[in-house]
């Protein structure tokens, strides 16, 4: 891995929240796809890429369906896309089912693009968010960059906004500190240099949570980071339905990284590490909700008031 940790600290003490001037340089972003049992979505998905105004993509499909049939509907919703655009979707299969971290790195080592971003299969992206991203890192040279996120219910309403207003310094000890309380996440969000992204060693292969840790990655490894606070994605949660945001693997997923914070715990505040417990339990909380175990929900919610009561107000009140 490269040594990018003076590179990295360039930029102390601000956060780039600028746009860039339109340029003639149209560096290939390479955008990857991993698709797993979704049919209408992953259309409206790739129908968001065809209409970036941003014309310079790389669209890459990696179906972890492992399934004739279902593979076989992605085939057909891909060829669709392709008729109604000027643009080729790579199309990978894997043999057999690989998870979604490995899945989407399967996409990075087939990607060319001097960018790399993801979308998942059931969100969609807003007309610009390619172009200003990817101006807004060719502005700042920045190796990995994060932007704003909007959650959705299944009836298109607006349910969270994530803003990330605690983004204060650029420093790599506090980046870690943000990361480790209020998560720099959201798959969709995220943009990389492809060299910085295959250094750093992808995704970890853990599926639930896979975003949380790769981020950590980039952190630890000192490249130069950078914030574009605007918001052109649309993510949605799935509260009516199970998977692996709503249920039982969400919960193992969480108390295992919470077990991974706590092996940071010395090196953050009394308040930090109490912010992080009410977050813990507040996650716990609304997953037992989703699946509408209520009283499971009631103890992990008055488990988080009780470790940060104000906090915990603020983070409930953010829920729409």
């Amino acid at each position: 891995m490269m040594d990018r940790s003076k590179a990295g600290e360039k930029r102390v003490n601000r956060i780039s929240t600028t746009k860039t001037k339109n340029s003639d340089y149209l560096p290939v972003v390479s955008v990857i796809v991993a698709t797993y049992c979704r049919d209408s979505s992953l259309k409206k998905a790739l129908l968001s890429l065809v209409s970036q105004t941003y014309k310079s993509i790389e669209i890459i499909v990696v179906d972890d369906n492992a399934d004739d049939e279902r593979s076989r509907r992605v085939e057909e919703i891909i060829k669709s896309t392709e008729k109604c655009s000027n643009y080729r979707v790579l199309y990978i299969r894997n043999e057999r089912n690989k998870g979604s971290a490995e899945t989407r790195n399967v996409g990075i080592r087939s990607a060319t693009g001097e960018y790399v971003t993801f979308l998942d299969d059931d969100d969609v992206y807003l007309p610009n968010k390619i172009s200003s991203q990817v101006e807004h890192m060719i502005e700042e040279d920045s190796d990995y960059s994060i932007t704003d996120l909007d959650l959705y219910d299944e009836n298109d309403r607006l349910i969270e906004k994530r803003n990330r207003k605690y983004l204060k310094q650029n420093n790599r000890d506090d980046l870690l500190r943000y990361h480790l309380m209020h998560h720099m996440t959201g798959t969709d969000t995220i943009m990389f240099k492809r060299e910085y992204l295959l250094d750093i060693g992808g995704f970890p292969l853990i599926n639930v949570g896979d975003e949380f840790y790769l981020m950590h990655k980039a952190i630890e490894a000192g490249g130069i980071f950078s914030y574009l606070p605007v918001c052109d994605i649309k993510a949605y949660v799935h509260s009516e339905t199970d998977g692996l945001s709503s249920g039982e693997s969400k919960i193992k997923g969480e108390n295992e990284l919470y077990e991974y914070k706590q092996k940071y715990f010395d090196t953050l505040s009394f308040q930090d590490q109490q912010y992080i417990v009410m977050r813990h339990y507040a996650v716990l909380a609304f997953a037992e909700m989703r699946r509408k175990s209520y009283g499971s929900f009631m103890i992990y919610a008055l488990k988080s008031f009780f470790s940060s009561p104000i906090n915990c107000a603020r983070l409930y009140m953010e829920k729409k």
